[in-house]
């Protein structure tokens, strides 16, 4: 089913190739990818590899993976933000889109969704983000660097929930994705952590006292901080070749 990909950019290769699977119908939704074992062979990589693209994969909803003993990796149907991803993606590959680009669309969508949390939002709706606050920091104090970042992205996810909008919900949804896939390129050090919780923590304050204004303010120095960051490494990581044999 697949071709070897050994020699190339691994682990998006890897992806590639099981998009390419999915795209010409021979995946369908529901079926279930070989074991981890059996598709590094297939495809002439490490189980390292397969397991980064797995990961990359389940990201963009492409493929659910469950555990236990009738468990695996099974693809998904996409959606309209899977979709939308995938156009970003392309566009980001070839040049049409920069990093900037992204991190500019996020800010003025975002501040969107907060002037609609300013109006819509509730005591429960501020618990929740504090909530997802405690959990990344948690994590972080465990050296759970995933978990980490997966709970930093779900407290932005929550704020689009409250908004209620699905049309903002999707477009966003599809770029903090593209974002996340981008981060596990590389490795985020302590201060993007640090200042990611600071960041978080000012913005529900001000959501709950109404300056929407400063909310919007903390969050724009928060975008431009990951961004400046994330472009950096981004773009160094880029220059390598994958290595995990």
């Amino acid at each position: 089913m697949f071709s070897n990909v050994k020699g190339k950019r691994v682990f998006e290769r890897v992806v590639d190739e099981i998009k390419s699977a999915i795209e010409s119908d021979k995946l369908k939704p529901g079926d279930k990818l070989p074991a981890e074992i059996e598709l590094a062979r297939e495809l002439g990589v490490s189980r390292v590899t397969v397991r980064e693209a797995l990961r990359i994969l389940e990201l963009s909803g492409l493929v659910l993976i469950k555990q236990g003993t009738k468990g695996g990796a099974f693809i998904q149907k996409a959606d309209g933000p899977q979709r939308l991803k995938e156009c970003l993606t392309d566009h980001l590959k070839l040049g049409n889109i920069t990093i900037d680009q992204l991190a500019e669309a996020r800010f003025w969508i975002e501040s969107i969704i907060i002037d609609m949390v300013g109006q819509k939002a509730r005591k429960k709706d501020f618990q929740l983000l504090r909530e997802s606050i405690r959990r990344a920091e948690e994590a972080f104090r465990h050296g759970e660097e995933e978990k980490k970042t997966d709970e930093n992205w779900n407290f932005h996810d929550i704020l689009m929930k409250i908004s209620g909008n699905y049309i903002l919900i999707d477009t966003l949804r599809s770029i903090n994705e593209l974002m996340r896939y981008m981060m596990l390129k590389i490795k985020t050090d302590t201060k993007i952590s640090e200042n990611a919780f600071k960041a978080h923590k000012e913005i529900v304050d001000l959501l709950e006292s109404g300056d929407l204004e400063k909310a919007k303010g903390v969050n724009k120095l928060h975008i431009l901080d990951l961004n400046n960051r994330l472009t950096k490494k981004y773009l160094r990581a880029q220059g390598g070749e994958e290595t995990n044999k």
